[in-house]
């Protein structure tokens, strides 16, 4: 075999294979593209989830925050209240004492003086 002969058949199959692997190439790169899209597609869901449940958690957040406030305000009313109804009936306790020992002062008083 001469080296002609040699190239007819081997430049052939040579450029056939060189078309096989561009053409594959191209559709890796078709893959390679279609599965980079599908990525930043799933990437931009997720992310919007994310943000979608972390708007929802800051909303529970601000929610139980106003509850609790909203609570301890009215804890600290009634605990004000509290006090100052125990007050006034501390006064009254004692406006009664006077008056108890102004009473027992008398009758001693009677009791010495009779």
């Amino acid at each position: 075999m001469e080296w002609a002969q040699v190239l007819a058949i081997v430049l052939p199959v040579m450029l056939a294979i060189i078309i096989g692997i561009i053409y594959n190439n191209r559709r890796i790169d078709d893959l390679r593209s279609d599965m980079n899209q599908r990525f930043a597609n799933m990437n931009q869901v997720i992310n919007q989830r994310f943000a979608d449940m972390n708007q929802v958690i800051n909303q529970r957040f601000a929610d139980m925050n106003q509850m609790m406030n909203q609570r301890f305000t009215d804890v600290n009313q009634m605990t004000n209240q509290r006090f100052a109804d125990m007050k006034e009936e501390m006064r009254e306790i004692k406006l009664e004492l006077r008056e108890i020992k102004k009473i027992v002062m008398e009758l001693q008083k009677k009791e010495t003086g009779v």
